[in-house]
């Protein structure tokens, strides 16, 4: 259920929090303690990756490499298809520095799987991908689809790609199930935060001790800005929160600014303490109704067939990243269908508003595109 504060209530929290003594923070232990290793595969990771997708400036991958960052997560449809160019160019001569992850969301067969990758390596600059995922899975026969993996394999033998894996926004649990019992996955990349549902949690544990690396995104909780409150920092706070989970090996929160890489960055090697734990409680609060867990339960629950995930996504894109455009293009393929409904036939078993989340999404549909 969502739970509810009054402003004066928020306020007094805040102040308790602050008399409390945040001042003492956690300081960051050995560089060496910020790195772990990703499953079966091997690889030592940076417990902090950089999601590549928001990034404009090549200089952000420079910095990131400079402030202890290894693993690069990007795809070959962000940014119109950009994104990993820029990579390329932020790494430059440092690419044998790090790991570099990609993603090919063109599925269906062999060749499209295989023409994507050759395509990626091209931009990436690069004789191999360290890391391939099969982007966006959401059911049990796309991960175990044998099209699929017989590319991943000719891939692998050709030495394009070193590991494979998949990425999954929607019906999580039954992904990264999939991805397990195929045994042909290195690397499962899925939603983890603070507002996971348990289930989810779970599968992602499942999912390491069979020997996947777990790669969290999505660790933000949407980057709402919140109400600030003096020496707690909620987005540390929550990198902080998915990094003490059992089997995550390390997440990739998209940093777009130089404040970001250097906030991101930090938190490796530190360990959660209360005061994390006051400031994701303040964080609840101001996100508890708008924040989609992307658990499942209201799918196909709509009558009009809204993609209900999808649509609430394209308002955390536009409303928490800033990314009015990318939120838009997600509401577009959501079929979104609520503007003649009275009233939403479907309650979040977590207490989102979806009456308000969903005119949002509609007003992203239909509204001016500049």
């Amino acid at each position: 259920m969502t739970t509810s504060v009054t402003r004066r209530e928020f306020l007094a929290l805040a102040a308790a929090v602050s008399a409390a003594g945040c001042a003492a923070r956690p300081q960051a232990q050995d560089r060496a303690a910020g790195f772990r290793t990703l499953g079966r595969t091997g690889l030592r990771v940076s417990e902090v990756g950089m999601g590549v997708m928001l990034s404009r400036d090549p200089a952000l991958v420079a910095a990131a490499v400079d402030a202890g960052v290894n693993y690069f997560d990007t795809a070959r449809s962000y940014m119109g298809g950009r994104n990993e160019a820029l990579l390329a160019e932020g790494l430059g001569s440092r690419r044998h520095e790090v790991i570099v992850a990609s993603k090919c969301h063109h599925l269906g067969s062999r060749q499209r799987v295989i023409g994507s990758v050759e395509q990626s390596l091209r931009e990436l600059r690069t004789d191999t991908i360290d890391v391939l995922q099969l982007h966006g899975l959401s059911s049990r026969d796309q991960v175990l689809s044998e099209e699929h993996q017989g590319a991943l394999a000719e891939l692998r033998k050709a030495g394009k790609i070193r590991f494979a894996g998949v990425t999954t926004h929607s019906k999580m649990v039954t992904v990264m199930d999939a991805a397990v019992e195929a045994g042909t996955y290195d690397v499962v990349l899925t939603s983890l935060n603070f507002k996971s549902p348990p289930e989810v949690l779970a599968a992602a544990q499942r999912t390491a001790a069979a020997g996947l690396g777990v790669v969290a995104m999505k660790v933000m909780t949407g980057g709402y800005t919140a109400e600030p409150v003096p020496g707690l920092n909620p987005y540390q706070s929550a990198l902080r929160w998915v990094l003490q989970q059992s089997g995550v090996a390390t997440t990739i929160p998209s940093m777009a600014t130089f404040e970001q890489v250097r906030e991101d960055a930090t938190v490796m090697g530190q360990a959660f303490t209360w005061h994390d734990a006051a400031a994701l409680r303040l964080y609840e609060l101001a996100v508890n109704s708008r924040y989609c867990r992307a658990c499942g339960s209201c799918s196909g629950m709509c009558p009009s067939g809204t993609d209900l995930q999808a649509a609430l996504r394209g308002v955390m894109y536009a409303e928490g990243y800033g990314e009015k455009a990318m939120g838009r293009r997600a509401v577009a393929g959501a079929g979104i269908a609520c503007g003649d409904c009275g009233r939403c036939a479907v309650i979040c078993r977590f207490g989102v508003d979806l009456p308000r989340q969903l005119s949002a999404a509609w007003g992203l549909a239909h509204g001016p595109s500049a």
